[in-house]
């Protein structure tokens, strides 16, 4: 699952893509009159437009449908090979090395802090050559111009990785914060609401094994739960309900996990048969029966209820917490400890 942190940095480049397409498009056209019309420079103003023209299909695409991570890099190397074509064939006193210093932060946010480092230092080394070569050959001028351009085109780079950095620490404390119980470590009901989301989203591909791709839920309840904190405290209930947690890691991955209530836990089995989820339910009921909780020195003993639901296309959040905790009330009702297939599938039921 891809968490929430890197979609919004894919989003972010996404955005940052689309508009800077536009705009890039424009100033090439722009520069291609120029360098046309005004300068005769036919060679660099055939680049221009052929390099705009392709952003602005870009930009045209993004709009349309969802931007692959190819376009980001033909937005890259577009830029790349206008701005260093410029720089080229220009004269030195034109300005064209300023636009160099826009492309290590460009690969930054496009490409990512690594693989943009990598692109920022291939790139320096013919902007290196160019540079030396154009550059006054009196007063050590070359070796000046090329301290000052490595200086501030490193810098430049140094400057978008902090803050692309900083930005992904703080996205992800605030994920954390968002979608984590704070108590217990485990995903809670806005994780659980985004798993859903995307679960409603996803379009059924009907080539593909009805029963071999049914979603099912695990709602489980910690039995009598009110008078372990009644008796010990609730430190100790909070101790349980985290020990209760990482026994829920282990058994199954940390991202399928949720706690959705005091002592409630839900967790998501994906291209599970009905058996299946039967027999995994039958597992967690046996491990916790097993398990011995040792909280504040005490040995504290549970045991839980499980229902099991299947997921099912279309229903709403709201819809689906309430048939949910249906499910959870009619395990209850049967008796404690043991596993049962709630309302929501009596057809199913073994």
């Amino acid at each position: 699952m891809i968490t929430q942190t890197s979609s919004l940095l894919l989003e972010t480049r996404d955005i940052l893509h689309k508009w800077l397409s536009l705009a890039t498009s424009a100033i090439m056209i722009f520069f291609c009159f120029v360098n046309i019309v005004m300068l005769n420079q036919v060679t660099i103003g055939v680049i221009d437009s052929v390099f705009g023209l392709l952003n602005l299909y870009s930009f045209r695409k993004a709009l349309l449908e969802k931007t692959h991570e190819w376009h980001h890099y033909m937005l890259a190397f577009s830029m790349t090979v206008v701005v260093l074509s410029s720089f080229y064939f220009a004269d030195l006193r034109a300005g064209s090395i300023y636009w160099l210093l826009i492309l290590p932060p460009l690969y930054c946010l496009l490409a990512g802090p690594k693989l943009g480092l990598f692109y920022t230092i291939i790139l320096s080394l013919p902007a290196l050559a160019i540079l030396f070569i154009k550059s006054d050959t009196e007063d050590f001028l070359p070796y000046r111009s090329i301290l000052n351009f490595v200086l501030a085109y490193f810098l430049s780079y140094g400057i978008c990785y902090l803050y692309e950095s900083q930005y992904a620490k703080s996205s992800l404390l605030l994920e954390r914060m968002a979608f984590q119980d704070p108590l217990t470590g485990a995903q809670n009901r806005h994780a659980l609401k985004l798993f859903f989301d995307n679960f409603n989203n996803v379009p059924v591909d009907p080539f593909l094994k009805y029963e071999t791709e049914e979603t099912r839920l695990l709602i489980i309840d910690i039995d009598y739960f009110k008078s372990v904190n009644d008796e010990f405290g609730h430190d100790v209930g909070d101790s349980v309900l985290l020990e209760m947690t990482e026994l829920l890691h282990y058994l199954i991955h940390d991202e399928h996990v949720y706690r959705i209530g005091g002592e409630e836990f839900l967790i998501t089995l994906k291209n599970h048969t009905q058996n299946q989820a039967y027999d995994f339910a039958e597992k967690i009921r046996k491990e916790v029966e097993k398990t011995v909780f040792r909280a504040h020195q005490q040995s504290i003993r549970i045991t839980v209820s499980i229902g099991i639901a299947q997921l099912q296309k279309g229903q709403s959040f709201r819809e689906f917490l309430r048939d949910a905790d249906k499910n959870l009330y009619s395990a209850k009702n049967k008796g404690r400890n043991l596993v049962h297939y709630g309302p929501m599938n009596v057809s199913e039921a073994v």
